[in-house]
């Protein structure tokens, strides 16, 4: 067997070993010079040659291939060959986005990028993550290794942009998105819904998903939101708090929630004059709404004009108000407590349905998507103008004839909007002569944009349907 020093290394690489060294760069290359002779494996079967950048394994089923760097520690974490995880049986190879890595072994494979590490993947896990197009796929590269679910039973992998979960029972599927939201906030496997049972497939609806779980299913619609549990088994504290993410603010084009800065302090002032007087005229609005009764409409310019951009946050029992409104100034727009009552009758029919069908108890859980909506009272006009509303409701059913059903019901309001002003928009007399003044503090710096948000109380229902 030829075996060959490197100076001034004093240690020999021999065999195919060496041939692998060689065809790396040798010395040059990125494992540097050997740091070892060539050692006996604890398996007593294979051997290796440590270098100062990694090291090359060898074994009779393998043959030689390097292990460095992120790929060595990880594998190590796990009993390197002795391990699981077994041999490589590939060199790091290049991933096609030109920035990952893998490297192939006989139990598992372990995938490597900057922004998430060095992972390993197997099995079933690995084939289902392969099967939707595995790093250049929706879920992106693993994020973590392969963990034993809390019941011992099922493993998962979690990925950049959603999870994968398998179980004995149930196979290895994907779960993302919205469904992945509502799932963890339930649970996970843990939960009344158990194991996803299938992957997310088109619903009936044009850009709808439905995945069907052990006991239930969830369904998505862009930002609208259906969850099925039979038998049901309570209310949880995650119903009603379900909503959209804040981001994209759908009242404006191009979204603006992260709120859009593009126009904040944009207007010079060397001399402080105009912040002077714009300071003034701001002090006189707030005036205004303080002596006329519009408490939460002086708060938030107040707010503007701390000039932090913090997001506020409103009272529930404030929402409980303002989403009660039943009628609204805004052509065109429902009001909010319309908006509210469609929601509710919506999951009380969905659950009545479910019910007739299955003959058990149902529950069912809807979001709305955001809905843009604005009420009638002057302080609320004043404050906000037009916001965005989402309702969820979840509803129990019992099982009886048509008309008799026991019904228990929870829900609640969620409400956004970005507090900033658009000249020439209207948002009604006598607050208009505010805009100009709001407009012209956020272009001098002085006043600047923020998240107005909120959920209402949780309201509950019970009767006959």
């Amino acid at each position: 067997m030829a075996c060959q020093t490197f100076p001034p290394s004093p240690f020999q690489v021999c065999g195919a070993i060496l041939d692998k060294y060689l065809q790396t760069g040798g010395p040059n290359g990125f494992l540097l010079f050997p740091k070892s002779d060539e050692l006996t494996n604890p398996d007593g079967f294979g051997r290796r040659s440590e270098f100062l950048g990694g090291n090359i394994y060898w074994s009779p089923n393998t043959n030689a291939h390097p292990v460095a760097h992120e790929f060595l520690t990880k594998w190590g974490e796990y009993g390197y060959e002795g391990g699981f995880i077994g041999y490589p049986l590939t060199d790091e190879i290049v991933l096609s986005d030109g920035i990952g890595r893998r490297q192939e072994f006989q139990g598992s494979w372990i995938y490597w990028h900057a922004l998430t590490g060095a992972h390993n993947i197997q099995g079933a896990i690995r084939d289902k993550w392969l099967e939707s197009g595995g790093e250049r796929g929706p879920l992106g590269y693993p994020s973590t290794d392969e963990v034993v679910t809390p019941d011992g039973n099922g493993r998962f992998n979690r990925f950049e942009r959603g999870m994968i979960y398998w179980s004995p029972s149930t196979g290895a599927h994907a779960v993302s998105g919205r469904i992945l939201t509502l799932w963890s906030a339930a649970g996970y496997e843990t939960s009344h819904y158990g194991y996803p049972t299938s992957d997310a497939t088109a619903g009936a609806e044009p850009g709808s998903l439905i995945q069907q779980f052990e006991h239930g299913s969830i369904y998505v619609l862009n930002d609208y939101l259906r969850a099925l549990l039979v038998p049901a088994q309570g209310f949880a504290s995650y119903d009603t708090g379900l909503h959209p993410g804040y981001c994209p603010d759908p009242l404006n084009s191009p979204p603006t929630c992260p709120v859009d800065l593009s126009d904040y302090d944009t207007v010079p002032d060397p001399f402080g004059t105009l912040v002077t007087a714009n300071m003034q005229k701001a002090a006189l609005v707030s005036t205004y709404f303080a002596a006329n009764g519009r408490p939460n409409a002086h708060e938030l310019w107040e707010h503007y004009y701390r000039n932090t951009g913090d997001d506020y946050v409103l009272s529930s029992a404030l929402l409980d108000s303002w989403t009660a409104e039943e009628s609204t100034d805004y052509p065109g727009l429902r009001p909010p407590a319309e908006l509210v009552n469609a929601n509710k009758v919506e999951a009380i029919n969905a659950a009545i349905a479910e019910t007739a069908r299955t003959g058990q108890t149902a529950k069912v859980i809807i979001s709305t998507p955001w809905q843009v909506t604005a009420g009638i009272s002057n302080d609320q006009v004043q404050s906000i103008g037009r916001y965005s509303l989402c309702s969820t409701t979840a509803v129990i059913a019992q099982p009886a004839n048509p008309g008799q059903n026991p019904i228990e019901l929870r829900q609640q309001t969620h409400i956004y909007d970005v507090y900033d002003y658009a000249a020439g928009d209207d948002y009604g007399n006598p607050a208009q002569d505010a805009v100009a003044v709001a407009v012209e503090g956020e272009k001098l710096g002085i006043a600047k944009p923020f998240l107005v948000l909120g959920s209402s109380s949780v309201h509950s229902w019970s009767g006959i349907r």
